[in-house]
C-alpha cells in the first residue's frame, strides 16, 4: 500500500469503508430473512441451500468482485446418489464465497473459519464441516461427517490441498480428501480458479492483513473453469486424487487464460 501513488493510496483507503457497508448491509438483510424464516416454518435444506448461494453472491458483489464462469456443454445438473464433491485449488479466502456461489452445499474448513468476519456466519448457515488437520481423531470425524453428507445427495467442497498457496501450480492433493467420496459412490466435480491480481492471495500471513488487501484493492476478477464429472466407480481414494489433480491442474491454466 506503501508504495502506492497518493490518489491511489487515497482511492484504496475510500474503498474498505464503502464495501464494508455493503457487505454489513447484505449481511444484515440476509441473516434477518434467514432467522424469520427458520423461526416461522423451518428451514428445508433446499431452501437454506439458496440463502447460502444468493448471500456469497453478494458478498461478492460487495467486496467488489467479478466473476467469470467457465462450464462444460453440458453444465452440471442435479447431485447424484453418493452425493458430488467439489474439488478446486485453493488461493484465497474469497475462493470460499466463490465457490458456495456456484455450487452451494457445504464446505469442509480448516477450524478457525467459524471466527472470521463475514464469512463465519455465512459458514455456519452453509453447515460447513470443520477439521483440525493436526489431529488424526478429527480428520476421521471429518470424513464421516462429509460421507454423511455425501450420502444425503448434499455438495461438498473440498480443498484437497490442504492449505492456500499464491500462484497457478495445483500442490499435491491429500488422498484422505478423497476417502469419503469412494464410500459413497457418487462424483467428483473438478473446478479450476485463477485471480486476476495477486492481491487476492492468502499466503502465509494474518487473516487481517489479507482481508485489508482485498478490502482496498481495485475491483477483482476471478475466472472458475468447471470440467465434466469424475464418477467413483472403483477407483482408490490415491488414484481418484491423482486423476483429479491432474483434470484441476489443466482447468487452472484454462483459468487463467479467461482473464
Amino acid at each position: 500500500m506503501g508504495s502506492l501513488p497518493p490518489i491511489e493510496r487515497a482511492l484504496a483507503w475510500r474503498r474498505a469503508p464503502l464495501r464494508l457497508a455493503r457487505m454489513a448491509a447484505h449481511s444484515g438483510v440476509g441473516v434477518s430473512s434467514f432467522l424469520t424464516e427458520t423461526r416461522l416454518r423451518g428451514m428445508p435444506w433446499a431452501r437454506r441451500n439458496a440463502y447460502v448461494m444468493r448471500w456469497s453472491r453478494q458478498m461478492l458483489d460487495g467486496l467488489g468482485v467479478d466473476v467469470l464462469d467457465d462450464l462444460p456443454q453440458p453444465p452440471p445438473g442435479a447431485v447424484p446418489e453418493g452425493g458430488r464433491m467439489v474439488v478446486a485449488n485453493h488461493r484465497s479466502m474469497l475462493d470460499i464465497l466463490v465457490l458456495l456461489s456456484r455450487f452451494g452445499g457445504h464446505m469442509l474448513s480448516r477450524d478457525d473459519l467459524a471466527r472470521w468476519p463475514v464469512i463465519g456466519p455465512l459458514a455456519a448457515i452453509a453447515e460447513t464441516l470443520y477439521v483440525d488437520r493436526s489431529s488424526a481423531v478429527s480428520g476421521a470425524a471429518s470424513i464421516r461427517a462429509v460421507s454423511d453428507r455425501l450420502l444425503e445427495r448434499h455438495t461438498v467442497t473440498v480443498f484437497a490441498e490442504g492449505t492456500t498457496w499464491p500462484d497457478d501450480e495445483v500442490r499435491p492433493f491429500q488422498p484422505g480428501a478423497f476417502v469419503a467420496i469412494t464410500r459413497t459412490g457418487g462424483e467428483v466435480l473438478p473446478v479450476g480458479l485463477a485471480y486476476s491480481t495477486p492481491d487476492a492471495h492468502f499466503f502465509q500471513e494474518p487473516f487481517g492483513a489479507h482481508a485489508a488487501r482485498v478490502l482496498t484493492a481495485p475491483r477483482i476478477r476471478v475466472a472458475v473453469s468447471t470440467g465434466h464429472a469424475i464418477a467413483v466407480e472403483r477407483q482408490t481414494s490415491k488414484a481418484l486424487g491423482a486423476r483429479t489433480h491432474e483434470r484441476v491442474q489443466g482447468l487452472v491454466r484454462r483459468a487463467r487464460s479467461l482473464l
